[in-house]
């Protein structure tokens, strides 16, 4: 898993790009990740490792909810950043 520092950039340019909403999440679940992308770093959250989901719940013309995988240190990576921004 690369550095922090690292994380971070990736992180900010998550929320820079726009892939991840600089908003606070409307929902946070943890457990055991289910194979899916890290929306920070890209790579895959294995079934042996945490994840964080994050949910946004979105209203306007295509109501819904999208939802994100992290591993937990690029949640804390995404948190620091968003906080920061």
């Amino acid at each position: 898993m690369p550095d922090e520092p690292f994380l971070r950039e990736q992180a900010r340019e998550a929320i820079r790009s726009g892939k991840l909403p600089a908003r606070q999440q409307d929902r946070t679940w943890g457990g055991p990740g289910v194979g899916a992308r890290c929306a920070v770093c890209g790579k895959p959250v294995a079934k042996d490792e945490m994840e964080m989901e994050v949910q946004f719940a979105h209203d306007g013309d295509s109501p819904g909810l999208d939802k994100f995988h992290l591993h937990v240190r690029c949640f804390a990576a995404r948190e620091f950043e968003r906080r920061h921004a």
